[in-house]
């Protein structure tokens, strides 16, 4: 059961957030390599692209194990605490390097201009702020195909701190430990995302509207899966039922929904198994966040200095940057903050305490 799993040394979730994580680099790459438009894995198959699909692996695991966090130590401020020190901590590093390492040696202006405009020292602050929308140093990527989108996965990012958010109300509220709540917020969801994904095209639906309903979907499910956890059985073939609702689906507006389903259950399937060495490097060494927002600008810069480098090659060399990246962001920003969540639950303690 999904129950006997939930314990971190006893799954490897961190493993599938990093498989999650490269995965949208293997994605990008067909778009950055080819350009707007560029057929990506996935994308002729099902009703997502294989980055696509992995984003909603990365928010319905957030639901989960949210949940879990939230049900073992339910005090909001420690809540929002951690979450901030998860996401902030590390986005504004990577802002810094974009701005003052990386941005340098791609700019196309002289150095000295560079560096004596505005947008260059306040790109590290403005991105934990406005997320992929933050203006970027001047001169970078011009000749990219997407040369005004400086680090396009961070708009997902904004979505998830709604999601906490939301969670956060929930449980402010009493009503995440009520499974008809969840039910009924994960429905509103699901109707939200049906009724925009069939609007688009034929009427004009705000985006927030349509990615909220979608991710606000996958992130509900994962709730709802930790609710009913004692009764979620992770045998592998049964996701051929899962597998076979998708396929019956395909051509309805419920196809994405039921893909979600389907991957959701494919996460926690593969999350119950160990795979040695790298359940145990990705348990302790947790690089999906930084492989997740180092990949576009790293990947951006390769095309611009080889600009008839195939995807497949692309997705290797990007890996060999990004990946010890990653590392030196765990190592060196992210897990250092998030070991001070242990300094603030002490000093809590102590106050309440006295």
């Amino acid at each position: 059961m999904l129950s006997d799993i939930l314990d971190a040394n006893r799954n490897s979730f961190n493993l599938v957030r990093l498989m999650a994580a490269i995965s949208v680099i293997v994605s990008h790459a067909y778009a950055i390599g080819i350009g707007p438009g560029a057929p990506q894995p996935l994308g002729s198959l099902t009703p997502f692209t294989l980055g696509q699909h992995a984003v909603n692996a990365f928010f319905f695991l957030s639901g989960l194990t949210l949940s879990l966090s939230l049900d073992r130590n339910p005090s909001l401020l420690h809540f929002a605490a951690a979450r901030f020190l998860r996401v902030i901590p590390g986005l504004f590093v990577c802002g810094a390097f974009f701005a003052f390492v990386l941005g340098p040696a791609m700019t196309t202006w002289k150095l000295t201009d560079y560096f004596s405009d505005a947008h260059t020292w306040l790109y590290p602050l403005t991105v934990v702020v406005k997320f992929a929308r933050a203006e970027p140093p001047h001169g970078i990527f011009t000749s990219a195909p997407y040369s005004e989108i400086p680090n396009d996965p961070l708009w997902t990012l904004k979505y998830e701190l709604a999601a906490y958010a939301g969670l956060a109300l929930l449980q402010l509220s009493g009503l995440l430990r009520s499974w008809m709540a969840l039910i009924v917020a994960l429905l509103i969801a699901g109707s939200v995302y049906i009724l925009t994904a069939s609007m688009i095209g034929k009427t004009s639906v705000p985006a927030w509207a349509y990615h909220m309903g979608r991710y606000g979907f996958c992130f509900m499910l994962g709730a709802l899966a930790y609710r009913f956890r004692g009764g979620i059985p992770l045998a592998p073939w049964l996701l051929t039922a899962s597998l076979a609702v998708a396929i019956a689906a395909a051509g309805t507006r419920f196809a994405s929904l039921a893909y979600i389903v389907l991957v959701a259950h494919l996460v926690i399937v593969i999350g119950s198994f160990t795979f040695g060495p790298l359940t145990r490097f990705a348990r302790d060494t947790d690089i999906s966040y930084g492989t997740y927002i180092y990949g576009w600008p790293i990947q951006q810069s390769i095309i611009v200095l080889f600009p008839a480098m195939s995807a497949e090659l692309m997705i290797l060399c990007a890996l060999a940057i990004v990946l010890p990246l990653a590392f030196a962001s765990w190592m060196l920003v992210e897990k250092p903050s998030l070991d001070l969540k242990r300094v603030f639950r002490g000093r809590r303690v102590k106050m309440e305490s006295a």
